[in-house]
């Protein structure tokens, strides 16, 4: 019987599970779902025995457990679980929590140069302000641990008897990781409070270091894997989607369309280490950079639109309600589309939407394709900033089934945009790390390297939307201070 390789997506919201044969093909899938604890004060938390139950429920599910010889990992980043005697000594905060403001501030003024030797700007959401807060108002879990984990990933393999470990892709997004010195920044730890002892060791850095562990008795029992297979972290969840989606190499990118948005592309690593709304993290091996470059308002703002300019209309109703003014671009405002704040191309949480050349001749339906022309040139911005340029751009999401929007997308882009059947890239992904690392031949492919897509490819009008880019890119630093100053009418600042 030929070897079966497995894949564990730890994402957000559930576990995703895959079992694949040597050449790809689907033998086995499921996926269980864990609950978010939210509260007042920025509180996200998550309790890391949902993810280890799941773990187990998907592989007990899937029916084949007791074949499989590798197990990769992966899942949601920038997480902190602290742990000790096999078990998490609190619930783990999550990438998204947002108390430690107080915590991020003092770290700012303490550490020289941090976001120059992260490579990445550090905001209130990173893993260093969160141990901070930790160690301030729960000193004794921080005492009491013996690792600090960064991703469920990390912890379900720590669970099932790995050592205590970190892919460099997850920790280049805790604002603990030296992006030249390719190690933890000691001064940084420190100044969170706690040991570098105490943070998993690194791996990503050479071949092989992925397999951290074999599934131990314990634990065999509970997951149905057999005991002693190898345990492969792979890299967390926005490298391992990118892989499983197009690849690896430099020029490998996609475009994501949800209720945010984002170009990720990879690309060498020289000169992208320096803090830019571009998002930097580090690929196995040191030498390439995936970087992603985020919309804050995709999805929620076509939604927005949707309801205020068209409303009364589906989804399927306002895409043939505009179809025919797809082609009348000067007859369309500019628009930004930051309904709460932007990330790419600037970073400023005070930006709002706003339309510009709105003339009497303007109807709803171009207002309408002036919030989904100006996401599309956001992306367009991003792609511009990273230096990444292809004729055939993969795109996924749930937006992606906009006939509309996919063609202002090749437009803007002057490419041709590719859709299809996606179905769990970082699993399949963290699959195919997992037969890599222990050395098993195979011909597993990315997504989009294979199966039935659907192309869109730039219509006749796309050299009209290049020009207009220019200009559209400028509208952010020159509303700059127009939003700043109205953000602080609105919050009374200016009382």
């Amino acid at each position: 019987m030929t070897p079966l390789v497995a894949g564990l997506d730890l994402g957000t919201s559930s576990a995703k599970l895959v079992v694949v044969d040597l050449d790809g093909t689907l033998v086995a899938e499921a996926s269980e779902p864990y609950p978010t604890h939210t509260a007042s004060g920025g509180v996200v938390e998550q309790d890391a025995e949902h993810w280890w139950l799941a773990a187990c429920t998907v592989l007990q599910r899937c029916g084949v457990a007791g074949d499989i010889v590798a197990i990769g990992l992966t899942g949601q980043m920038q997480d902190l679980i602290p742990v000790a005697n096999g078990r998490a000594l609190r619930p783990a905060i999550l990438y998204s929590d947002t108390r430690a403001s107080i915590q991020q501030g003092r770290l700012v003024a303490l550490v020289q140069g941090w976001e120059q030797r992260t490579g990445n700007h550090q905001d209130i959401t990173n893993v260093a302000a969160k141990i901070a807060w930790l160690t301030e108002h729960e000193p004794d879990v921080v005492q009491e641990a013996e690792h600090l984990l960064l991703s469920p990933a990390g912890f379900v393999a720590w669970r099932a008897g790995a050592t205590a470990a970190c892919d460099v892709t997850t920790a280049s997004t805790t604002g603990l990781l030296d992006v030249a010195g390719r190690d933890w920044l000691v001064d940084v730890v420190t100044a969170a409070g706690v040991r570098v002892e105490q943070l998993p060791r690194l791996v990503g850095s050479q071949q092989g270091d992925a397999v951290v562990g074999e599934v131990g008795h314990a634990a065999a029992s509970q997951l149905g894997l057999k005991v002693g297979t190898p345990l492969v972290l792979a890299m967390g969840d926005a490298g391992a989607t990118t892989d499983g989606l197009v690849g690896s190499e430099p020029g490998d990118a996609y475009l994501y369309l949800g209720t945010t948005g984002w170009l990720a592309g990879v690309t060498p690593a020289a000169s992208v280490d320096s803090p830019s709304p571009i998002h930097s993290l580090v690929m196995p091996g040191w030498s390439e950079r995936l970087r992603v470059g985020a919309v804050q308002s995709a999805g929620s703002a076509s939604a927005w639109a949707l309801h205020n300019l068209l409303p009364g209309l589906s989804f399927a109703e306002a895409e043939k309600a505009v179809a025919p003014r797809l082609s009348h671009i000067r007859d369309r405002p500019l628009g930004l589309p930051g309904l709460a704040g932007e990330r790419t191309p600037v970073r400023d949480g005070d930006l709002r939407g706003a339309f510009i050349g709105v003339e009497e001749s303007t109807t709803a339906e171009d207002l309408y394709l002036s919030v989904l022309t100006g996401v599309a040139m956001g992306l367009r911005h991003a792609a511009d900033a990273m230096g990444v340029r292809q004729d055939r751009i993969p795109l996924v999401g749930g937006a992606s089934v906009s006939g509309v929007w996919r063609q202002l997308l090749a437009d803007v882009f002057e490419a041709t945009i590719v859709t299809g059947v996606a179905e769990a890239p970082g699993a399949h992904s963290a699959a195919r790390a997992a037969a890599d690392a222990i050395g098993l031949q195979h011909r597993m492919q990315p997504v989009f390297d294979h199966g039935d897509h659907t192309e869109t490819i730039p219509s006749s009008v796309h050299s009209e939307y290049q020009p207009l880019l220019k200009i559209h890119r400028g509208l952010y630093d020159a509303l700059k201070p127009t939003f700043s100053q109205l953000s602080r009418v609105r919050s009374g600042r200016n009382q």
